[in-house]
């Protein structure tokens, strides 16, 4: 309802409803006691915002005819080994992400008539492969090893979407009526298809070990690796250009870097409170290796990659520790 911009006989938008949800399941069959397989799977359908499903939530009553639902589907299998001195697990993912949300808006022509755009099939596919395992040979021995294989990537080509005034008419690049989907009407588009999702490690390793020599003492170290981790970059409707076909750039990938970590703690009892004194040195060998990076750049008509000269990152601190003490009265 509103009073602002409409009289008296039109303050009423009209009634639209968005179902949406989410439907998860799975199954753990137990073959003998030290087997086990499993299905996991799951959809949701996310209802648009309400600034998404108008042309001008603020100042309009006119629909977005192009809205959709943001919609996630994900399957995962899986299996299981355990006894007295192993546990193992692996399982493999799928994850698709369908219409996820778009839009851009702006201004065009000499009177700066506002526009609205609702970008559809915007998808992306993750699906990898997770190893985990962990061997007690000893009362006093531990190790662990976990290996993460994944495929995180943009699915969609010639995403395109036509820009509309808010009261729900056709635009042109100059700002001015036309029917929808005719010649004139302005659009943008994208190219995203096979591009990397940024920010975070695709392939990640680590190998660890514990030895527990006497009761309440442990000591350990790990290794972590981290490989295939393209830098994070900014998309949205605003890097959109109208009237032209943009590709999404392939992000800069980080060298392969990682680090050694060592803990250890101790539980003991001071009267009869107990305490536990822990520390941890990280990156014990002072390895220089790029942590985090940034594309500034993300999108371009004529090039497909990022340019390498062009990326901003971050070192991974060196060596730090820390000490705690913990008093549980």
């Amino acid at each position: 309802e509103d009073r602002f911009y409409y009289d008296e006989a039109h303050r009423l938008s009209e009634k639209v409803t968005f179902y949406g949800g989410t439907v998860k399941g799975g199954v753990n069959y137990i073959v003998n006691p030290h087997h086990n397989i499993f299905v996991n799977a799951g959809f949701i359908s996310r209802a648009p915002k309400f600034t998404g499903a108008f042309m001008s939530s603020t100042t309009s009553h006119m629909l977005n005819k192009d809205v959709k639902n943001e919609k996630i589907a994900s399957v995962e299998l899986g299996y299981g080994f355990h006894n007295e001195y192993v546990n193992v697990a692996v399982n493999g993912y799928y994850t698709e992400w369908m219409d996820k949300t778009m839009t851009k808006s702006g201004t065009l022509g000499d009177d700066q008539k506002e526009f609205f755009m609702n970008m559809t099939g915007v998808n992306a596919r993750h699906m990898g492969i997770e190893f985990e395992a962990k061997a007690r040979p000893t009362k006093w021995l531990e190790i662990s090893a976990m290996l993460s294989l994944g495929s995180w990537k943009w699915d969609s080509d010639s995403v395109v979407g036509h820009i509309y005034d808010k009261h729900g008419q056709a635009l042109t690049m100059d700002g001015n009526i036309t029917e929808p989907g005719a010649a004139d009407h302005a659009w943008a588009l994208i190219n995203m298809k096979g591009i990397n999702v940024g920010g975070s490690a695709q392939t990640t390793a680590n190998l660890g070990v514990t030895f527990k020599p006497f009761k309440g003492f442990r000591i350990g170290a790990e290794y972590t690796l981290y490989d295939r981790n393209y830098a994070y970059y900014s998309f949205s409707g605003s890097n959109l250009q109208l009237g032209k076909e943009m590709n999404l750039l392939q992000p800069w990938k980080i060298p392969t870097g990682g680090c050694l970590d060592m803990r250890a703690s101790y539980h003991f009892q001071i009267g009869k409170v107990n305490a536990t004194l822990s520390g941890n040195i990280n990156n014990v060998l002072n390895q220089l290796y790029i942590e985090k990076a940034w594309n500034p750049e993300t999108v371009s008509q004529n090039i497909k990659e990022v340019n390498a000269d062009n990326v901003y990152f971050y070192f991974a601190k060196g060596t730090t520790y820390n000490i705690r003490l913990k008093i549980n009265f």
